[in-house]
């Protein structure tokens, strides 16, 4: 999904709380999960050559029946993605099949399972073959930022939101509260190991396709700092671990108690 230009958009610096709501510990699990995308992305460099990569990457064996594609950048010359600081870690190529996608690039792999999502336990297998498959097939791999992101979608039917007056969230303008159609950025613990950005919007404000009846739209991504650097395969997965704790953790504290409690799986 792709956030267009915010009529309303705040950036404010919370510290971090272990604690989904008013002390409230994050629920393991929900009846029906609000989650449309889960990306990991993983920014490297690497001595390998961009083509042998991909080829190694598309015959690593978990991903060996999915639909190889090239992607538009791949048709923009390698000298110039390097140049370009927009383009240097775009994809160019991508495995695609049963909900998932593989995005490669010459110094990036992103990982997406769409809706219906398989559990956190599954989907980190994924994301463990993933970081296996990369640091077993690229060259000299020294990682250089790491990212962990869910968008969600809140409705009223299945999450009893109806709109983001609904959630544990207070916004005001001159001691007026702000209604209507938001868009909401803020930041937590910028410069930690596991920063996370959260962004709050209703559905006018996201372009792509959205569940029926979705009310509320909420991306919390969680990122390492500038200067990140790991060359071993388990700290990247221990960091995937940790950023998915910090992820739910967020993400709860959007909620209030009274729809933990309705939404919780008991």
């Amino acid at each position: 999904m792709e956030w267009p230009y915010a009529r309303l958009t705040m950036y404010v610096d919370l510290e971090r709380q272990v604690m989904a709501s008013h002390g409230k510990p994050v629920p393991k699990k929900l009846k029906n999960d609000a989650i449309v995308e889960a990306i990991f992305e993983m920014r490297f460099d690497t001595s390998i050559i961009p083509e042998i990569l991909f080829g190694r990457l598309a015959d690593y064996g978990p991903w060996k029946n999915l639909r190889q594609g090239r992607l538009p950048s791949y048709e923009i010359p390698l000298p110039i993605r390097q140049a370009d600081p927009n383009l240097r870690f775009q994809p160019v190529f991508e495995l695609t099949g049963d909900h998932r996608t593989i995005r490669v690039g010459p110094q990036v792999i992103s990982y997406h399972r769409v809706a219906p999502y398989i559990g956190w336990q599954r989907f980190l297998q994924e994301l463990i073959e993933t970081i296996t498959g990369v640091f077993e097939k690229a060259n000299g791999l020294i990682v250089r930022r790491l990212g962990l992101r869910y968008l969600n979608a809140l409705r009223p039917d299945l999450h009893g939101i109806r709109s983001v007056s609904d959630l544990d969230l207070k916004i005001e303008v001159a001691s007026r509260p702000v209604v209507g159609n938001v868009n909401i950025n803020f930041t937590v613990d910028p410069g930690a190991a596991t920063g996370c950005t959260v962004r709050i919007a209703t559905r006018e404000f996201v372009y792509g396709a959205l569940p029926p009846n979705t009310s509320v739209y909420v991306d919390v991504d969680v990122f390492t700092p500038e200067g990140f650097e790991a060359d071993e395969r388990n700290a990247v997965v221990a960091w995937v671990t940790e950023a998915h704790s910090k992820e739910k953790e967020q993400f709860f504290r959007l909620l209030t108690d009274e729809s933990i409690d309705k939404l919780e799986e008991r």
